[in-house]
């Protein structure tokens, strides 16, 4: 009989050797994306992102998700920190029920953080400075998730300049030294970051240039800031850690 119910017991705890495992998600809001393009990324977190992070994994994994706004002052701007119970010291139930719990209070953050940043409305879109503040908050290896469309638009860059000929290798190396000298790049070691939600409108040629040298770009960003880029396209599966 003892041993049923220590057999019940042990079907309810978590497996031994439990870890942590860190996300950040930048996402564009505000004045940084027309509300349409905002609401589909509100749509990618509550079906195909938080789905994942807080799933049966959290089990075996403690999850920390930070929830973060790009702006056209994303370096300040405005972050909200989620994190799921420790495996080893939570039964199967007690972390379910709370995985159910985040999923919603992730989107009321998500809602918090348009809210705010609607108000501020800080005109342009400062990827750049919102990876800067996520390499700072980083305490080890992570993954980053940027849902946004791409186009850095700030005082180091304006991506939607089509006379900027990006597709020349001197001409991203000369935007990288200038991110060098007036922000510093980010510090991304042991970061692995992925770009969905990619979208530039009705912008054919826009829409040409995300495929090629704007994903040069970014990936050279990120390799020379000690990150690897992983994934890059429309939607979050083309993310590997989700």
């Amino acid at each position: 009989m003892k041993g049923l119910l220590l057999f019940g017991l042990l079907l309810n705890l978590p497996f031994f050797g439990s870890k942590t495992e860190s996300y950040q998600i930048l996402i564009a809001l505000g004045c940084s994306a027309p509300r349409n393009v905002q609401n589909a990324y509100r749509e990618m977190l509550a079906y195909e992102v938080l789905p994942n992070l807080f799933g049966e994994k959290l089990l075996n994994v403690q999850v920390q998700l930070v929830l973060a706004a790009i702006t056209g002052r994303a370096y300040t701007a405005p972050v909200r920190v989620l994190e799921t119970p420790n495996p080893m010291q939570s039964n199967r139930f007690v972390i379910e029920k709370r995985a159910q719990e985040l999923r919603k209070e992730a989107l009321a953050a998500f809602d918090q953080l348009r809210s705010r940043t609607s108000a501020e409305c800080r005109k342009g879109t400062e990827i750049v400075g919102a990876l800067k503040a996520a390499g700072e908050r980083a305490r080890g290896p992570g993954r980053i998730l940027v849902l946004a469309h791409g186009f850095e638009q700030s005082e180091l860059m304006n991506l939607y300049d089509y006379n900027l000929k990006l597709e020349r290798p001197e001409v991203r190396a000369g935007l990288l030294e200038r991110v060098r000298k007036r922000l510093g790049l980010p510090r991304l070691k042991d970061q692995e970051v992925c770009f969905a939600g990619l979208t530039a409108g009705d912008d054919r040629n826009a829409n040409s240039r995300l495929t090629g040298s704007m994903r040069l770009f970014w990936e050279e960003l990120i390799t020379a800031s000690g990150g690897k880029l992983v994934g890059y396209g429309v939607s979050p599966r083309t993310c590997p850690f989700l």
